[in-house]
C-alpha cells in the first residue's frame, strides 16, 4: 500500500485516529453528505483516500481509479499531522502555503468544519 512507505505509518496513525474522532462525534452528522465525499491525502512518499458520509466514514484500500468528486489535500507529512491533529486550522496552512487543495469552495468549507469540530481536545487542569 502507498501510504505505508516511509513516515506512512506515522501518517495512517494520525488518519486513523481522525477517522474514529469523526465516527465518535455526533454533532458532526447533519452536516456530512448524502453521499461518499472522497478526501485524498498526499504527502511526499504516501497517500489515503477517505470515504466520507452521513452514514460511514472509512479509509479505502487499493483504489486505483479517480473518484468523482474526490477533494485532494497535498503537502509536507508534518503539515498534514498538524492539521489532523488541530494544531493548525486548514485555512491557516493555505493561507501559509503548507498545504494545497483541489475542490469546490463548498467541499473545502465542509472539510474546515469537520477538522475543526472533531479537532482533539486536550483535558485542562486547574
Amino acid at each position: 500500500m502507498e501510504g505505508l512507505k516511509g513516515g506512512g505509518i506515522f501518517m495512517i496513525t494520525l488518519i486513523d485516529q481522525f477517522v474514529e474522532r469523526v465516527k465518535n462525534v455526533h454533532h458532526l452528522v447533519p452536516i456530512l453528505p448524502e453521499d461518499h465525499l472522497y478526501l485524498s491525502f498526499q504527502w511526499e512518499d504516501g497517500n489515503v483516500l477517505l470515504a466520507i458520509s452521513k452514514n460511514e466514514i472509512k479509509r479505502l484500500e487499493n483504489v486505483t481509479f479517480r473518484l468523482k468528486d474526490t477533494i485532494t489535500i497535498r503537502g509536507a507529512s508534518q503539515s498534514i499531522a498538524c492539521l489532523l491533529s488541530g494544531k493548525l486550522k486548514l485555512q491557516q496552512q493555505l493561507r501559509l502555503k503548507e498545504l494545497a487543495i483541489s475542490g469546490t469552495f463548498r467541499q473545502i468549507l465542509l472539510l474546515e468544519s469537520i477538522f475543526l469540530l472533531a479537532k482533539p481536545y486536550e483535558e485542562m487542569m486547574y
